[in-house]
């Protein structure tokens, strides 16, 4: 049992530190600006502008804020 249990909190602490790690931050980011080039490059040439402006409803929308 506290084998299990100290497993389980090393297994959490270990998640924890490679979501935080900025080199893992930095392979996710590349990863998923891959995925987003190759998803547009799948998308016709005529629709791809479309896309962009109407982004799909499951892509969260980020309002930015001017930096001044």
């Amino acid at each position: 049992m506290i084998k299990a249990m100290f497993k389980l909190i090393l297994l959490i602490l270990l998640f924890g530190f490679i979501s935080i790690s900025p080199k893992t931050r930095y392979l996710v980011g590349i990863t998923l600006k891959e995925i987003s080039s190759f998803l547009l490059w799948t998308v016709k040439y005529e629709d791809r502008e479309k896309w962009i402006i109407d982004k799909p409803s499951w892509i969260p929308s980020q309002k930015l804020k001017p930096s001044y």
